[in-house]
Parts: structure tokens; sequence; C-alpha cells
């Protein structure tokens, strides 16, 4: 009887024990938040790769996914991302001969400085620039007999820049950015691609 008053004292004790620590963790965590953020993030982009060889370039839908790291310092932050993205740009010929959708597809890593002109512990809304860099994996020009010739040497290596602005409620995201190019995608050829993403994002850390 002694030996089981003392088992359920141990067990309360344990149990007293455990939601202290808790409480005190929560607490912990509240006050002093991690300043380092890992999350997914997907959405659209609107891109237009301008030409100059007797055809005009429209913004064409495309899409991208991947992953973010935030590291945060009070107001400021830097977000560095890896991303995988498909651009397409509707390329027509100014003589009306018909239009075709040239695309292509690249490894994008941004790098931007941000910060948050309203920093709520559930809401705020953000600033931020930077630059990026991408590596085209392929491009479809193919199809396209006035710029085939042209791109026969699409440069792989691209580098470039981004502005936006953020949302962001609880952990959940939305940012609108641009993105211009700094390096014409060929060296034989001036034009520098241009896009506007719209990106969803959720930090689970």
């Amino acid at each position: 009887m002694h030996q089981i008053n003392k088992s359920i004292i141990m067990n309360k004790l344990l149990l007293l024990t455990t939601i202290f620590l808790l409480g005190l963790m929560s607490k912990i965590n509240a006050q002093s938040p991690l300043p380092i953020h890992i999350g997914i993030k997907g959405g659209s982009n609107y891109s237009e790769l301008p030409v100059s060889d007797g055809s005009s370039s429209k913004y064409a839908v495309g899409y991208f996914g991947g992953a973010m790291a935030r590291f945060d310092f009070k107001r400021f932050y830097i977000q560095n991302e890896i991303l995988y993205s498909e651009k397409s740009s509707k390329i027509e010929k100014t003589t009306g001969a018909g239009s075709k959708n040239a695309k292509w597809r690249s490894l994008e890593m941004p790098l931007v400085i941000g910060y948050k002109i309203v920093d709520l512990s559930a809401l705020n809304v953000r600033i931020f620039g930077g630059g990026v860099y991408s590596y085209v994996l392929d491009e479809n020009f193919s199809s396209l007999n006035q710029l085939k010739d042209s791109y026969k040497k699409f440069d792989k290596s691209n580098i470039g820049y981004q502005v936006g602005a953020g949302v962001e409620v609880w952990k959940f995201t939305v940012d609108l950015t641009y993105q211009g190019g700094l390096n014409n995608v060929n060296k034989n050829f001036s034009s520098k691609p241009n896009s506007f993403t719209v990106g969803v994002g959720y930090f689970f850390l």
C-alpha cells in the first residue's frame, strides 16, 4: 500500500514537472522566437522575352515552386530560396504570320534583404529587394524559326535582380515580385527577360 502511494505521488510530481517545463518553454519561445525559419513556396509567373528581329513579345503564364529559408534580425531579414521555374513568352511576327510561345526551364536562387513595415505577432507587411541567379535547364525555341538561330547558344547562367512586397499572416506568406535580367540571354543577342511573380508560401519552422 505504501509502495502504491509512493508511486502515485511520483507520477503526480512527474506530471507537474512536465507541465511546468512545457509552460516555461512555451513562454520562452513566445518571448524569443527562433530567428531562422524554413518553408515552401510556389506560384505563378508572367514573363516576357524581348525580341528585336521583326517580332514583338508579350507576357505569358508560367509557374514555379521550391523551398525558402529566412533569417530574422528585428525588423530586417535575409531570405534565400531555391526554386524550379518554368517561364514562357508569347512571340508574334509583326507581319501577322501568327505567334508561338518561347519556353525555358531553370533553377533560380534569389537572395533578398527585406524590411517589415508592419511587424506584429501574427501579421507583417514587408518590402524586399536583392539579386537572383538562374541556371537554365533547357529551352524550347526550335519551333520559332525567327529565333532559333539567335538562341543556338542560350546562356545557361544568368544574373538578375528582384524587388517586391509581401504580407505574412501567422505562417502563411503572399508575395508580389518583379524580376529583371542584368545580362543578355545570349552574348550575340540583346534580350533580357523580365517577369512578375505571385507567390504563396508556408513556414513550417
